[in-house]
């Protein structure tokens, strides 16, 4: 199993932001975060947020349970991740949004209000 942890590379910060930084107890390999990675486009962030959904789908499918005082609470291990994933997310969103809007006189009637009323964000509009 491959494990490297240097805030230098990609690799490291995906780690930092999962978080998964203990090179006794981690959950993702080297060779995982380069695919996350891969398909985020290269996106620190984007990778994390997939690692999250990933890893909350896995712990997910496994069993909690307590036996002679020992307990295994994987569903709380998947409710932390699936909870981080959205935490990244909404770092990622930021506070930017895109609205299509179809151009009929500088006027589109696609585009409500709602788009436009959300606090805190800044619409980029495409006129191409």
């Amino acid at each position: 199993m491959s494990f490297s942890y240097l805030l230098a590379t990609s690799i490291g910060k995906v780690r930092l932001l999962i978080p998964d930084n203990d090179s006794t107890a981690f959950d993702l390999e080297d060779d995982e975060i380069t695919y996350f990675l891969g398909q985020a486009g290269s996106s620190v962030n984007g990778a994390a947020v997939k690692a999250c959904m990933w890893l909350a789908r896995k712990y997910a499918k496994k069993a909690s349970f307590s036996a002679d005082g020992l307990s295994i609470q994987h569903g709380q291990r998947a409710t932390i991740f699936a909870e981080r994933a959205k935490e990244l997310q909404a770092e990622s969103d930021g506070y930017m949004a895109a609205v299509t809007l179809e151009k009929q006189d500088g006027y589109s009637e696609k585009a409500g209000a709602s788009e436009y009323e959300t606090p805190h964000r800044i619409i980029y509009i495409d006129t191409d």
